[in-house]
């Protein structure tokens, strides 16, 4: 049981805490992997995409995960979700991770696609070649961006998975 405290962030939400702590953890892993290294500045965009997705997936993976599901009673739908790691099989965690592991790969490329279509908006705004760059990767868009797909390919899991588990109870029903 937590313990009542009166101060600042004690009146904000675990969910909030814990969206803003990914979006510092991504922005540090971009900040890192792109900028700390030479992936950054590459002329192709392959080997950047990869090495960023792979450190976010295992930076997710191996150290936000237990120390999110740790600290804060993460809310869904009325229902804490993070009590149940302890709880999981080793079939399940390792399922998990490896959805977790793609679902990271995914949104980077969903990132990486955003940044191209949105330099591709401003240099056809302005009229400026194809090739010129005006929005480089920087860790707090790259961070808002990522944020924002993660959070929209987890509402749509969830939805699916709520959909089948429906469909599921509705067929158990009928027999």
């Amino acid at each position: 049981m937590k313990e009542e405290s009166h101060g600042f962030l004690s009146k904000i939400s675990d969910n909030v805490k814990v969206g803003f702590f990914r979006w510092w953890f991504v922005g540090a892993i971009y900040f890192f992997v792109g900028w700390g290294t030479k992936l950054g500045n590459s002329k192709t965009a392959f080997d950047f995409i990869f090495i960023l997705a792979l450190v976010t997936a295992m930076g997710m993976i191996f150290i936000f995960n237990p120390i999110v599901y740790g600290m804060f009673e993460i809310e869904q739908n009325g229902v804490i979700i993070n009590k149940k790691i302890n709880e999981r099989s080793v079939w399940l965690g390792s399922l998990m991770k490896i959805g977790e592991f793609f679902k990271c790969f995914i949104v980077t490329i969903l990132v990486f696609f955003s940044y191209q279509f949105i330099n591709f908006g401003i240099n056809k705004w302005f009229g400026h070649g194809s090739d010129t760059v005006v929005i480089k990767g920087e860790p707090i868009i790259y961070a808002t961006l990522f944020i924002i797909f993660y959070n929209f390919l987890c509402f749509i899991v969830y939805k699916i998975y709520s959909l089948f588990k429906t469909i599921k109870a509705k067929r158990e029903v009928k027999e």
